[in-house]
């Protein structure tokens, strides 16, 4: 009975799996379209920055060429009317040094190449150079006329040569000559000149920009308008899944029974019972699965110390050994150790041995593999240091050996003998034997310190 009324239900009506798949695909094309219209939004709002940026720095640029231009002009004045070398130098540093001229040209050049910023700019420039030999050419007539030694003339004026008939002027017509030429009409309108090309190319400058910001803003408010109507249908086509999975669908109750029978966490999906069903379900496989990590984190690490035990430690080792990059393998071991267990007991030489592990968690990187290896042996391996990592290393041990000698917690003094040893490409199994040695070399010199085993000599250590 309950079959024929499904099946009269199913008669004629629409599968769930076609309204899902319906709704699936409406809503990935609106997503694609979305993201269509953001990536677009972004590249137009990184050209409209781009031009702003440019409008800055070339608005920057027009204005520094101006003012240089005015500043070679006043210089070159001042130094013809006070005759004080300072003048000179500054005009000549501006000229052949700082070359702000330049600079300026070549920023508008880079961004409007041809262009009509471009093209005033350099015309301005041309004009500028013009004057800039005017006023070299007067600077050699100063020169002379005040009988200047070489020494005490900048270079390029020194190589300016004067015409026959300026030589024959006697000093004073020379000073008149050249004070004359920086006031003169036609000095005066290459200035004028200078100032039209440069005012000229910031408002062909000014004009680009708002040209390029008016075509920006068209195409940012055509592209919101577009997210935003993307936007309003799909949460009209969200709203309209979620009553649909409401009130129709029975299949997420089918899905979540397979992902029972596979193993699988369920999907949180659908009403609020199977939602709820499939929260408990995820919830108990959580505490499973936290409790299969606190085992394996126990199996893996020494329940007194913290730090992880020789069986994990042996793994990482077998782990490195296909590495390439360089390793640093520690050994450290705690001088006269059975010496504190005896005379404090053992359960202050458990403390001494938190304690250390603390350190060593501290003063060492999180990348570093530290071990307990053994009842007062300590192990660690290091890679991806940098250069003179046996400074680093020799650093840390003498922190740790510092602090451990502080007996202000109430702990005894105690100290770490440490033997190291290194590799080039991945952890070696001679690096053991290796660090051994070293850590020997310690001891039979009188504990508390590093000692490096030397690859250049097989019984040298540093």
């Amino acid at each position: 009975m309950a079959k024929n009324k499904k099946a009269k239900k199913n008669n004629g009506g629409i599968k769930i799996k076609k309204i899902h798949c319906t709704a699936m695909i409406c809503s990935s094309l609106l997503c694609i379209a979305l993201l269509i219209t953001v990536l677009f939004t972004r590249k137009n709002y990184s050209k409209m920055f781009s031009s702003m940026h440019d409008y800055s720095e070339c608005n920057k640029a027009i204005n520094e060429f101006r003012d240089t231009s005015d500043y070679l002009s006043n210089q070159a004045r001042l130094f013809a009317i006070n005759l004080d070398k300072v003048f000179m130098h500054n005009y000549v540093e501006e000229y052949t040094s700082y070359c702000r001229r330049e600079k300026a040209v070549e920023i508008v050049e880079l961004s409007h190449v041809g262009d009509e910023p471009d093209i005033k700019l350099k015309m301005a420039y041309k004009e500028s150079q013009a004057l800039a030999q005017i006023e070299l050419y007067d600077f050699k007539l100063i020169v002379t006329a005040l009988k200047l030694p070489d020494h005490e003339v900048p270079e390029v004026i020194r190589n300016i040569t004067l015409n026959p008939l300026d030589k024959a002027l006697t000093s004073d017509q020379m000073l008149e000559k050249a004070r004359y030429s920086l006031f003169d009409s036609l000095y005066l309108h290459s200035k004028e000149r200078i100032i039209r090309f440069t005012a000229e190319s910031l408002n062909s400058l000014v004009y680009s920009y708002l040209r390029e910001e008016r075509n920006g803003d068209i195409h940012l408010r055509n592209l919101f308008f577009a997210s935003f109507v993307g936007i309003i249908i799909l949460f009209v086509l969200t709203i309209l899944v979620f009553y649909l999975i409401i009130f129709l669908v029975l299949s997420p109750l089918h899905r979540q029974v397979k992902n029972v029978e596979l193993g699988k966490r369920m999907d949180v999906c659908g009403s609020y019972e199977t939602r709820y069903i499939a929260s408990t379900y995820n919830s108990l496989i959580e505490k499973t699965e936290i409790k299969t990590s606190i085992l394996k984190h126990k199996a893996e690490h020494d329940s007194l110390t913290g730090l992880i035990n020789r069986d994990a430690f042996e793994q990482a080792k077998k782990i490195l050994s296909e590495s390439a990059e360089p390793i640093a393998y520690l050994i450290l071991d705690i001088d006269f150790f059975k010496a504190i267990n005896d005379t404090h007991g053992h359960l202050v030489g458990d403390e001494v041995l938190k304690k250390i592990a603390f350190l060593l968690l501290d003063k060492f990187r999180n990348t570093d593999y530290i071990a307990r290896i053994g009842g007062d042996e300590f192990a660690i391996i290091m890679t991806k240091f940098g250069n003179s990592p046996e400074q680093v290393i020799q650093a840390k041990i003498d922190a740790l050996n510092k602090t451990l000698q502080n007996v202000s917690d109430g702990l005894p003094s105690v100290s770490l003998s440490v033997g190291v040893s290194f590799s080039s490409c991945g952890f070696l199994k001679e690096m053991e034997a290796q660090a051994d040695k070293a850590l020997y070399k310690v001891k039979k010199g009188g504990r508390c310190n590093c000692s490096f085993y030397n690859f250049q000599d097989n019984d040298d250590i540093i």
